[in-house]
């Protein structure tokens, strides 16, 4: 299964397919009421299951060793906004929103290839080299996918922007909850365990802001239809005007249920 094609499709793919749109929108081009949204949903991945599970992802996934900073930790994915409420005033469904994002406002709604079909971002240096080392997959063009598909049409720059989710990035890979996820590498772990952990971790009552998303070899899917158990991702959900306060309980909000089986093999 290639990736360049298999996160490209698919109405919930949330998927890496890119467009020609500018990398610094004026403010006149950014569409009326794009900031009136509820929540971000604060995506990343464990590499290590990603690259089991999501094949042919060539330079992404070049350095399996578990002693790789990014085979211990979580890698960044994206943060999306959720629907903006003129999207929802004018008839716009959730799987749309989430297939289409920023690409909506291109002429025809048009979808491009891939991701690389995307302009390069072109960010500072020491930005790249920072992206980079926390998005392997960035090597595939997931840093371009992220900005045109889900932060464009917002009217941020990819210089505003990727600070911004690095730094959630890094307070997440702080915490007690990435330490337990670390400890148990290697091993089979109750989806309660992991829950439990991110509850204590945040001081929370309860993990439903967050999101296990597990996949099984030959069989990734955006669309959660099939129970997995290898663990890929984390989603978590995350009030908008509280992503400065991240990781405080109150910045914290319900989000959807995840896929997992309810033993999870944490890859190393």
């Amino acid at each position: 299964m290639n990736i360049l094609r298999v996160i490209k499709v698919s109405v919930l793919s949330l998927g890496l397919v890119g467009t020609g749109l500018s990398s610094s929108l004026a403010a006149a081009d950014v569409p009326q009421g794009m900031q009136n949204f509820n929540h971000y949903t604060f995506a990343v991945m464990w590499h290590p299951g990603v690259c089991a599970t999501w094949t042919n992802a060539g330079a992404a996934c070049k350095d399996l060793s578990p002693d790789a900073k990014i085979n211990q930790e979580w890698t960044m994915h994206g943060l999306w906004a959720s629907r903006p409420q003129s999207l929802i005033a004018s008839g716009m469904n959730g799987p749309t929103w989430w297939h289409y994002g920023c690409y909506w406002y291109n002429p025809g709604h048009a979808l491009p290839k891939d991701s690389c079909a995307n302009p390069a971002l072109n960010l500072p240096a020491a930005l790249h080299q920072r992206l980079y080392a926390h998005m392997p997959m960035a090597n595939i063009c997931l840093d371009r996918h992220e900005y045109y598909k889900h932060v464009a049409c917002f009217g941020e720059t990819p210089e505003q922007f990727f600070p911004k989710e690095l730094d959630l990035l890094d307070k997440l890979n702080a915490s007690s909850f990435t330490a337990f996820i670390r400890e148990h590498r290697g091993q089979w772990v109750e989806r309660n365990a992991i829950l439990k952990a991110f509850a204590k971790s945040f001081k929370v009552k309860n993990a439903d802001a967050l999101e296990l998303r597990c996949e099984t070899p030959g069989r990734h899917t955006h669309e959660l239809e099939h129970q997995g158990d290898i663990l890929t991702q984390a989603w978590i959900t995350i009030h908008k005007d509280k992503v400065n306060d991240f990781p405080a309980p109150d910045s914290l909000e319900k989000g959807r249920k995840g896929n997992c089986a309810e033993k999870i093999h944490i890859l190393n």
